[in-house]
This record gives structure tokens, C-alpha cells and sequence, in this order.
């Protein structure tokens, strides 16, 4: 009922049409539509309202870029492609890039197509992307890596409000799976002064996500994707709505997934026969317990109160079914046996509200200003229960964040300022118990202290741009941030813990530089030279945990900021029409990183937990840390319908005693060609990555160095083919075989196995 009312809205304004390129299928402004004396013209989303004419009218559209057309108005459909006289850039087509070195920042930015917008997961689309590794523990997850930096060193924003939490994790984060790839428009990721405006995380980069923003001048259009995959059952439907009306524009999305087990690849080229296929896990080549299913939801309103000043409310809500952790169910004790019965995530709850404030009329000291609040609750649990014991070990978190932020733009002469401040406060509430099969319920242990958490932080930060000539551009930022965590401990006797409480507060002040200098239309160099920070959080300082039950994570009240230094230079060349190269070196030092060690309590190196004795093991600030690599980019247009593009990745990472950083993969890239012919397109692509070699593994475990083989994890090549045919103006069906081959093989730190050979059939249409 839901669907056929929104239908009705949008068929409502039939009369409204959408021009658009054939090729990249943007929209097309200023398309002059004309009959006699009677004309309209497209706005800035290509879109036009033709009520004006009659439906046996005969009507000319011309546009100085497009080749003109003669067409009834009674013919004329939804959308109206129109064919450019001149050649598509390269760029534009291939996945919505703009320069990788762009004149304003360090940013690399893509729009998500649509058939990007129909992935299980937005992890899926990074990974496709190129330049980051993903890492995943559960079919329902994956964990980004982008130079190294992952989980709480990387930083993730959607729609300008971070995600990153007091509670998240060193080691690996799933809570990107939250995001919904088909209410994404782009992504982004900010290194260098960029990153100033986000703060705590941003060691190295920020990933930004923006969802659609509903525009009251866009009249109205309804999207329906539906897909299925071969290799998991998988089953998706995503509905969306843009509608607007007057001063006011929405956009509401639903989407519905349900997943079933995971199938891996069955050719095992690395000649490891056992590899990722546990008996107590998997049935000839399939994954049991990776099912799972989840529902996204979606609702912006933009209100144009006037001119110059627009408010946006956004309410965004995601919920997973119970999500099973993979790699701890393939866990074995010495007799080959599963070691556990059950170990699984409880339902993923993720409730956002933005509201935004936006001005564009100028004052003194702005010429705009942006105001935020946002509000998040987060939930999130871990059951588990081992083989020997008759109860099932219940750990629940719940999390409220409060965000506010205020921003402003300042433009004169050839400089241009931003400036902001903002606050942020976080509540932390953690329970536990052990419940036994006949609903009895008993004392268990809190992952976080059961008192409760308090976390606040404030910041100012400011940025400059200016142009110091014609072909030369500076930048600079700065940023002040205050922050101060409060934790207390309900229960002082099961560890005998010498606090009851954890007060840690921190003060950072991080700056950035950057220089770009365009040498001519070919060639363009950049170098920036930036600090980040990372305060310690819930989860390194207050955490009692246990991953493999030989080491116990116990709490180290005395942590302090871990700091980066970031350098990086980069060129961006291109040719005439056929090419573009781009390269960028990078080199962070980490100082003061937060990692796990040994440690003791009351003089004695192990303690008593979850029923076993184990190593007590504490997280501790060494001295120093490095990483450096190099990004390289390819993009050739032998003809307008050929387009090729290569990423490629390389990085190394070491602590100051030469031994092996978390988080490093192997060398990785991926290829692609995409060629068109009329309403046709075909793209054929191959992703890899190199060994990681059991040596460069680090020492504490946080690789999952159990879930590869005796040798580290093999180096492994897949190849995907993808088929759309644009049916008509308003469907398009899209066919593909992913991992053709059906390789089998993991990502680095993985404890999954990636999936097999995956037939996919997707049908996307709007009305």
C-alpha cells in the first residue's frame, strides 16, 4: 500500500520531464523546449513541466551542447536522453571521478551508479572501487582499511555526523554495514586540511558518505531496484522517492534484504585443500550460520523558508536480524570439535536525526553559516556460549550521542575562510548476564564498566584557502579539541580492579598545509603536510574482553592521544582527450599509538575469566609507529566507447622496533573495462591482491592471523563481467557473473571466505 501511494504521488506529476546525457545519465540545465510561441526551459535537475502544451503538440528541443530534437508531446516519456555533439570526458563516464588531486583538497570523490547502489553492503562498493582493503569477520559486516588506517583510526561521517563512537573498536568495525548503498549518492575520502573539519579519528583520512538531498525545484520520481545473487541466496528490494511541492522537497527510502548462507569458491588455486572449510562450519563449500537479513529506512525534508535559508530535517533508521560471528564459530578445541554452540551479534540498531540549518545571506563575519544537532542511539549486543557450558553469555551496549555543530564560510579577495565550533556528548550504559536454558538469569561480567559512561568533547577549528597566483594554491587549517571520559565501576570485587573509577582527559591541537600547483592544462603538483589525532576512547581505556580465551584485555586508565604526522605528494597528469595518470606518495608516523601488550593486576600476570585463566594483556601508548605507500591511478579513452582505469596500492607498515603494524595489506589493485554501444554497456574487471606473509603479521593477534594458512594469506585474482541494457527510458536490467572462475580465496585479516562464482540479475526502474 505504501508503494502504490507514493506511485500515485509521483504519477501525479506527469507532466513534469527529466532530460538527461545518454551516456553518463546526468542531468542536462537550460534545454529549451519550444511549440510556436509557447517555451519552458530546464532547471539545474534537468527537469521541465510541459502541461503548457497540447498533447497533439509537435515540439523542438535544443540545447547548445545536445543534438536537437523533434519529437509529439504525446510521445514524449518520463525521461528524455539527449546525445552530447561533442566527446565525453573520460572521467565523467567512467565512475563519476573528478580530478584525484583536487584544486580545493586532498579529496578523491565518486558517485554511486546504479548498479554500485544495489550491493549487499557500502563495503562492497568501496571495495570495488579501489584503494581500500575490506576485512570481514561475518557475512553481515566488513571493515574498511584505507592506508593502513582502520576501525577507530578511520574516520567515517555520514551526511556530516560521525559514526565513530566511544566504543569502537581497535581492531576490526562492522558498523558500516549500517549504511545503505542505495540511499548513498557519493563518497568521498578527505586526507589533509579536508580532514581538519571532522577532528577525533581523522588520523590519516575521513570516508564521507552523503545520502540523497531532496531539492523543492526537482519535481517528482520514484525508484524501485530489485536484485537477487546466486551465491547467497540473496534477495533485495530498495524502493525510493524524491517528491516536492512549492517551497518543500522529500525523500523517502525503504530498503529490505534477506541474505542466506554463503557460498565460497570451490577451485583453491593456492593449493590449501582445508582452507576456510571447517567441517564444523561448512557443508561442501557452503558457509552455515552467514545468513542474515536487515531493513533500512530513510526520510529527508528540505524547507525552502526562503531565498537564502533552508532547513533539512533527516531521520535515518537501520536493523539487522542477529548476525552469527563466523570466525568464532569455526573455532575448534583439541579434538576437533566446535568450540562453541552459538556465538553471534545480537539485531544492529542505529537510529539517526539531523536537523540542519542552512544561510547563504551574508554578515559581517560569514557569507554563510551552517548549524547541525544531530542525535544518534545506538544498540548492539554479543551472545555466546561454549560447548561445555549449559548457559548462553549475554553482553548488551547502548550508546546516545549528541552532536552540535556550528560552521561558516567567509570569502574576499582571493582567500576563503572556514570556521567552526561544536560540541559532542556520548552516555554509555552496559549490562550483562548469563541466561540458562530453563529462563534462569545470573551474574555475568560488563564488557565496559557497569556504572556507566560520560563523554564529552569540544573543538574549534578554522581553514584557509588562497590563491597566491594563477597556478598556485595554498591551504592551511587548524583545529583545538578538549576531551574528557568519566567511567565508573558498579562492581570493584570480581577483579579487584585499584580504581572504581576512569577519569582521562586530553587536550589536542592539530594543523595542516597544503600546496597545489597546476603547471599547465597537463600537469598539476601537490604536496600537503597534515597532523590528526585520536583520543583514547571507551573501548582502549575501560574494555574487559576476551578474544581467543588465552588473553584477557583488562582497563589502562593512563592512556594518552595517539598523534600522526602525514606527508604526501602527488602529480595528476593528462593527455589531450585519451589519458589521465595520477600518483600520490604518503608517509604517516603514528606517535604515542595505543596497542595491546602484556601487562599485570596486583602483581600477577593472569586472572580468572569467563571460567578460564588467562594472560592478562592491557593496552599501552609505544613510542612510535610508521606507515608509507603510494596510490597510482590509470584512466585511458582509446575511442568514446572504450573506457579503461587501473588502481594500484602498495603500503608498509612497522613499529619503531622494525616489527610488523596491524591493519598493513598486501599490495591490491583492480582493473576494469567498460565499453557502450547505444543503450548497451558491458564491464569486465579483475581485482587482486599479493601474500601477505605469515612474517608480516603483527605480534598481538589483531590480524587473525588463525584465520589464514600456515604460511599467511595467499595472494589471490578474480575476474567479474557485468551486462546493463537500458530496456527503455525508465528500466534497466543488468545481468553479471562475479568471481567467473569461482575462485576461493580471503581478503587480508578476513574470517570469512569471500564469496564464489555469483550470478546476479538486477532490475532497476523509475517512474
Amino acid at each position: 500500500m505504501f508503494i502504490l501511494i507514493i506511485g500515485v504521488i509521483c504519477q501525479a506529476q506527469a507532466q513534469d520531464v527529466i532530460f538527461l546525457d545518454s551516456i553518463s545519465k546526468k542531468p542536462i540545465e537550460n534545454v529549451s523546449i519550444e511549440n510556436k510561441k509557447k517555451g519552458v526551459t530546464s532547471n539545474s535537475k534537468g527537469e521541465a513541466n510541459i502541461s503548457m502544451f497540447n498533447y497533439e503538440d509537435s515540439v523542438k528541443i535544443k540545447h547548445i551542447s545536445y543534438n536537437n530534437k523533434i519529437i509529439l508531446k504525446g510521445d514524449i516519456g518520463k525521461i528524455i536522453l539527449l546525445s552530447q555533439k561533442i566527446r565525453i570526458l573520460p572521467t565523467i563516464e567512467l565512475q563519476g571521478y573528478v580530478k584525484l588531486f583536487n584544486v580545493r583538497d586532498n579529496f578523491i570523490f565518486q558517485k554511486i551508479n546504479s548498479q554500485e547502489s544495489s550491493a549487499k553492503t557500502i563495503t562492497e562498493v568501496l571495495q570495488k572501487s579501489g584503494g581500500l582493503n575490506i576485512q570481514k569477520s561475518q557475512a553481515g559486516g566488513g571493515s574498511p582499511n584505507f592506508r593502513g588506517l582502520e576501525a577507530s583510526r578511520l574516520l567515517i561521517a555520514l551526511d556530516g555526523v560521525p559514526l565513530n563512537n566511544t566504543i569502537y573498536r581497535s581492531g576490526h568495525m562492522q558498523s558500516s554495514s549500517t549504511i545503505n548503498p542505495f540511499f548513498t549518492e557519493s563518497f568521498s575520502i578527505a586526507t589533509g586540511p579536508s580532514s581538519i573539519s571532522f577532528g577525533d579519528g581523522a588520523l590519516g583520512s575521513v570516508l564521507i558518505f552523503n545520502t540523497t538531498l531532496p531539492n523543492p525545484d526537482q519535481g517528482s520520481r520514484c525508484y524501485l531496484y530489485q536484485k537477487f545473487e546466486s551465491s547467497s541466496n540473496t534477495v533485495s528490494s530498495n524502493f525510493k522517492s524524491l517528491y516536492s511541492k512549492e517551497n518543500i522537497g522529500f525523500f523517502t527510502g525503504v530498503s529490505v534484504k534477506s541474505i542466506g548462507n554463503l557460498k565460497m569458491g570451490k577451485n583453491r588455486l593456492h593449493n590449501y585443500p582445508e582452507w576456510g572449510n571447517e567441517d564444523v562450519i561448512s557443508i561442501k563449500n557452503e558457509q552455515l550460520y552467514t545468513q542474515y537479513s536487515q531493513v533500512d529506512f530513510i526520510q529527508k525534508t528540505l524547507i525552502k523558508l526562503s531565498e537564502k535559508l533552508s532547513f533539512l530535517a533527516n531521520t535515518q533508521y537501520s536493523e539487522s536480524s542477529k548476525i552469527n560471528r563466523f570466525d568464532k564459530l569455526n573455532d575448534v578445541l583439541d579434538d576437533g570439535t566446535a568450540k562453541y554452540s552459538s556465538w553471534y551479534y545480537g539485531p544492529q540498531k542505529r537510529f539517526m536525526q539531523i536537523i540542519t540549518l542552512r544561510s547563504a545571506k551574508p554578515a559581517l563575519f560569514y557569507d554563510s553559516y551552517n548549524a547541525l544537532f544531530a542525535f544518534q542511539k545506538i544498540k548492539e549486543s554479543r551472545h555466546n556460549q561454549k560447548q561445555n557450558q549449559n548457559f548462553l553469555s549475554n553482553r548488551f551496549e547502548a550508546i546516545n550521542i549528541y552532536d552540535g555543530t556550528l560552521s561558516f564560510n567567509k570569502s574576499f579577495s582571493k582567500i576563503n575562510a572556514k570556521y567552526g565550533l561544536g560540541m559532542r556528548k556520548q552516555l554509555v550504559s552496559s549490562t550483562a548476564n548469563n541466561l540458562l536454558e530453563n529462563g534462569s538469569i545470573f551474574y555475568n561480567t560488563t564488557r565496559y564498566p557497569d556504572g556507566g559512561t560520560v563523554v564529552n568533547d569540544l573543538f574549534l577549528y578554522s581553514k584557509v584557502k588562497m590563491h597566491l597566483s594563477e597556478k598556485i594554491i595554498f591551504s592551511s587549517g587548524l583545529r583545538l579539541n578538549y576531551n574528557n571520559l568519566n567511567s565508573t565501576f558498579i562492581d570493584t570485587q570480581t577483579y579487584s580492579f585499584p580504581f572504581s573509577t576512569i577519569q582521562n582527559t586530553t587536550k589536542s591541537i592539530v594543523n595542516s598545509m597544503l600546496i597545489n600547483y597546476h603547471i599547465n592544462n597537463h600537469l598539476s603538483l601537490k604536496t600537503s603536510f597534515y597532523t590528526g589525532f585520536r583520543n583514547p576512547n571507551l573501548d582502549d581505556l575501560g574494555k574487559v574482553f576476551s578474544k581467543n580465551d588465552t588473553y584477557v584485555v583488562i582497563p589502562n586508565p593512563n592512556l594518552t592521544p595517539e598523534k600522526s604526522n602525514n606527508l604526501e605528494i602527488g602529480f595528476h597528469v593528462k593527455s589531450n582527450t585519451t589519458a589521465t595518470l595520477s600518483m600520490q606518495y604518503f608517509n604517516t608516523i603514528i606517535k604515542n599509538a595505543i596497542s595491546r601488550d602484556l601487562g599485570s593486576l596486583n602483581g600477577q600476570d593472569s586472572m580468572l575469566y569467563d571460567g578460564e585463566m588467562m594472560r592478562i594483556q592491557m593496552n599501552k601508548n609505544i613510542e612510535k609507529a610508521y606507515i608509507q605507500g603510494i596510490n597510482v591511478q590509470l584512466n585511458y579513452t582509446p575511442f568514446n566507447s572504450l573506457i579503461i582505469t587501473s588502481k594500484l596500492n602498495y603500503i608498509k607498515g612497522e613499529t619503531i622496533e622494525k616489527l610488523p603494524l596491524a591493519h598493513i595489506p598486501p599490495f591490491n589493485g583492480n582493473i576494469s573495462f567498460k565499453y557502450k554501444i547505444n543503450e548497451q554497456k558491458i564491464k569486465f574487471e579483475t581485482m587482486f591482491a599479493g601474500w601477505k606473509k605469515i612474517e608480516d603479521y603483527d605480534l598481538n593477534g589483531v590480524d587473525n592471523l588463525e584465520e589464514a594458512t600456515t604460511e599467511g594469506n595467499p595472494s589471490w585474482c578474480i575476474f567479474n563481467i557485468h551486462y546493463t541494457y537500458n530496456v527503455d527510458q525508465n528500466i534497466i536490467l543488468d545481468l553479471g557473473v562475479e568471481n567467473i572462475f569461482d575462485i576461493h580465496y580471503k581478503t587480508f585479516g578476513s574470517g570469512i571466505s569471500a564469496s564464489g562464482r555469483n550470478f546476479t540479475v538486477s532490475l532497476y526502474t523509475n517512474f
